[in-house]
Formats: C-alpha cells, sequence, structure tokens
C-alpha cells in the first residue's frame, strides 16, 4: 500500500480532505494512511469525522471516544456528528438504508463548510479540538478554495464484492453492475444521497478535482484494496481499531453476504470474490462507453437553457443538474424563450428543484435514424446519469422508432414528464405528491 496507492490519489488530486472514520480496522488504517502520507499527497487540509448513529449502547460512545482520541494524538481537526437512532428505527425503509443516509448527510454537512460545524452549538454537538483545529481553519479561510472537503471512506475490495452480490441477486443493469465508486459526487446537504450522482472521470479531461463548490465529493482510495492487506498494513504500523458488535449480526443483509453467503461461494468457487471485482471494473469501462455514445446521440436534443428557474420570471434565477456529464449550470431568461415561461406562469407554487427540457422534434429525429435499434436503455441511463431515474422498460415500446417511447403525461415517484408543445419537460420534485399535482396540472399539448 505505497507506491500504487499513492500514485493513483495524487491523479485525482484531491487537496482538502474529510475522512469517515468509524474506529474500525478499514478506516483506521485509511485515517493513519493519509496522515503519515500527508505532505507526499499535497494535502492542504485534513479532518477526522466521526458519526454516532445513537443505535448502540456503550460501545458507540467508546468507538466515538476512540476516533476523537487517535484524531488528537496525530493533531488532525475531530468532528463528531450525534444521530437520533429512534427516528433511524421507526422511519420507513431498512434500518441500514436509513443510517447510511442520514451518516452522509451529517459528512456532507460538516465538508461543505467545517468552519461552521465546528461552531456549531445545538442539541447534536459537533466537537472539535481547539488546539489542532483552529490554526486549519484559520489556514483555510485564507487560502483560495472554499472550506468544502472532499468526503473519503474506507470501502475496501470486500466492499465492492459484498455490492456485486447483492445487486446481481436481486438483478441489475449496466449501471448497476460497476459496483461501488470510487469517486462519486453528492448532493448538497439539504438533499442527502439514497444513490449518490457519480463523478465525471471520463469526460472533458476530468480525472481532477472537486466539480464546483457546492457538491462535496465522495472518494474510496482502498476500492481495490483486501481486507488482508489492510490488516497486514495495521499489524506492520502497530494500529489498534474498535470491532463493532453490530457487524456480526447477520440479520442485516450485507453482514449475512459477508460472513456466510460469500465465504460459502468462495469456498465452492475459489476467486469468486476477486472476480465480482473485476466484473465491476469491466462494466464501469463498458458503461464509460455507452454514455459518451448517448452524449453524441441525445445531447443534441438538450435544450440546457431551458430549466425551470427557482422563481417563474426571475431572470437571475438558475438550475443545475449534476450526473456522468458534470455540473452544468442552467439558466432561461424571458428573451431566450418568452412563450415558455409564459406557458410556466401558472405553475409558480409547484416549481421543480431540477428540471431539463429536451426538444421534440431532435428526438423524433434521431429515433427515426436509428428506427431498427433499441434506444430505450440507452435513453434510461442518459437521463439518469442527468440526475432523472426512471425504471427499467419505463421509455420501452416495440412499435416506436428506435423502441423508446416518451409518455405524453407521466410521473414516477418524485419524476415527472410532460409534452408540451415542442419539448419534453423532464422534473424532479421534493415529494411525490407534488410531482403527481404538476402532471395533471392542466398544460395543455
Amino acid at each position: 500500500m505505497s507506491l500504487d496507492l499513492l500514485q493513483n490519489i495524487r491523479r485525482h488530486g484531491f487537496k482538502r480532505l474529510l475522512l469517515a472514520v468509524s474506529g474500525g480496522l478499514d478506516s483506521i488504517c485509511l485515517a493513519y494512511y493519509f496522515i503519515a502520507n500527508r505532505e507526499a499527497l499535497g494535502i492542504e487540509w485534513l479532518g477526522i469525522a466521526h458519526v454516532h448513529h445513537g443505535l448502540r449502547v456503550g460501545t458507540a460512545d467508546r468507538d466515538a471516544a476512540f476516533v476523537e482520541a487517535f484524531a488528537k494524538a496525530h493533531g488532525v481537526p475531530f468532528f463528531l456528528k450525534r444521530l437520533d437512532g429512534e427516528s433511524l428505527k421507526n422511519a420507513e425503509g431498512s434500518l441500514e438504508e436509513n443510517a447510511r443516509d442520514a451518516r452522509y448527510k451529517a459528512l456532507v454537512e460538516i465538508a461543505l463548510d467545517p468552519i461552521a460545524s465546528a461552531r456549531l452549538q445545538d442539541d447534536t454537538p459537533l466537537t472539535s479540538h481547539p488546539t489542532s483545529h483552529t490554526p486549519h481553519l484559520k489556514a483555510a479561510e485564507g487560502c483560495d478554495l472554499t472550506p468544502r472537503a472532499s468526503i473519503v471512506t474506507a470501502h475496501h475490495a470486500g466492499d465492492q464484492a459484498e455490492t456485486m452480490y447483492m445487486r446481481l441477486k436481486r438483478g441489475t443493469t449496466l449501471a448497476g453492475l460497476r459496483g461501488i465508486q470510487e469517486v462519486r459526487v453528492l448532493d448538497e446537504a439539504s438533499h442527502p444521497p439514497k444513490q449518490p450522482k457519480v463523478a465525471t472521470p471520463y469526460l472533458k479531461g476530468s480525472e481532477t478535482t472537486d466539480p464546483t463548490p457546492h457538491t462535496p465529493s465522495l472518494y474510496r482510495p482502498f476500492i481495490s484494496v483486501s481486507r488482508a492487506d489492510l490488516l497486514a498494513y495495521a499489524r506492520e504500523h502497530n494500529l489498534t481499531w474498535c470491532e463493532d458488535e453490530s457487524n456480526t449480526d447477520t440479520k442485516f443483509a450485507r453482514n449475512f453476504i459477508r460472513h456466510e453467503a460469500l465465504p460459502h461461494l468462495e469456498r465452492n468457487c475459489p476467486g469468486a470474490t476477486r472476480q465480482l471485482c473485476r466484473i465491476a471494473g469491466l462494466a464501469d469501462k463498458a458503461y464509460a462507453k455507452v454514455m459518451v455514445k448517448s452524449e453524441e446521440v441525445f445531447g443534441k436534443a438538450l435544450q440546457d437553457k431551458m430549466v425551470i428557474p427557482e422563481q417563474v420570471g426571475d431572470d437571475n434565477a438558475g438550475g443545475k443538474c449534476t450526473g456522468f456529464f458534470g455540473e452544468t449550470r442552467l439558466r432561461m431568461t424571458k428573451q431566450e424563450d418568452s412563450s415558455f415561461v409564459s406557458r410556466l406562469s401558472s405553475l409558480v407554487s409547484i416549481i421543480p428543484h431540477t428540471s431539463i427540457s429536451l426538444n421534440k422534434k431532435k428526438l423524433r429525429k434521431i429515433f427515426l435514424a436509428h428506427s431498427n435499434a433499441n434506444l430505450s436503455e440507452m435513453f434510461r441511463l442518459w437521463l439518469s446519469e442527468l440526475g432523472f431515474r426512471f425504471p427499467i422498460g419505463f421509455f420501452y415500446s416495440q412499435t416506436e422508432p428506435a423502441h423508446v417511447k416518451i409518455p405524453v403525461r407521466a410521473a414516477y415517484r418524485k419524476r415527472s414528464i410532460i409534452k408540451n408543445g415542442s419539448t419534453v419537460l423532464i422534473c424532479e420534485f421534493e415529494d411525490v405528491q407534488t410531482a403527481s399535482k404538476f402532471v395533471s396540472c392542466g398544460m395543455k399539448e
């Protein structure tokens, strides 16, 4: 874990890092590695964040104290965020997903502004070490970069294999076959990510650092490193860590796969774990090529200046969409399309927080040019990377050109589609009810 890993980390160019440290073997190796190689990696600011989920009695407090002591011993700023465990248990969905989403939201809040996070005083306080924290923060305030940091987690090859196993078991698409991505771009703190958006590692020479000042990156530098390698690294450097007893509870799906399903598969098919990781890498490369081609085909129909502003009629309002193609800041003025604003003037109360518009005639021309092909899945994946996810088969039709059928009016969860005049408008709303209301609001074809 030296030369090759250092080169790969330097290639991404991240300079300000918030390390997510639980106190377990993987995250302690992560923290120690970046602290030990800080100068070699050219890191300008480094912080350690620990999220206390409020789900375990006793040992969770022990883990938080252990990570805090580790940060203090190495002179690194420390941030602690406490979550409401009962709320996580009582929320809809699985506890694993609820805890993960809340954890990412907490990390994003810190990463967007570590200075403000350190000063936050409320019912769920963040703590820091004044002696080690303040100099770093003052240095950050004086540099050209924003206080925002990239979030670094300790996901490794074992986590990748588990994710691939889960997805193959339940069924997945080419996008899902990529497994855990090494770099992703997270939504802002106000929108905790169910599925963080992928960064842009393939287009426009984007082997670069954080894409925007407002969307922190999620970086997993150990994704190709095995747990056995991490254990050897910890022993080599005399590291100690905490064991989370909940990680052995096989009633949780991932724990069952980790402790029973994958070991059973490995016994019967030696090398299966390594092959799962290999498949993810191959799928990622294939997906990149598909997305480049998708942009070439469908990008011609994207009216990137036809996004509904936050306030209709405000010439300074703008929107954005992020995804495989990076963040595109979009703006619409009355001069550019006064008729479109006029048609939306009655919808001020249900403005989407994100939307794109496609030229219907150009789309039709594209579909006719590929009438013997099936572009429905390609079109769906392209929209997904622009931030609008729809289920498999949503756009499929046996009779339409290129097998792509775009509904005149449709709502799927928080997303809606409306054909209006020469425009196909696709929107994302804050909730399901608003998306449905927007579709039925009375806009005429």
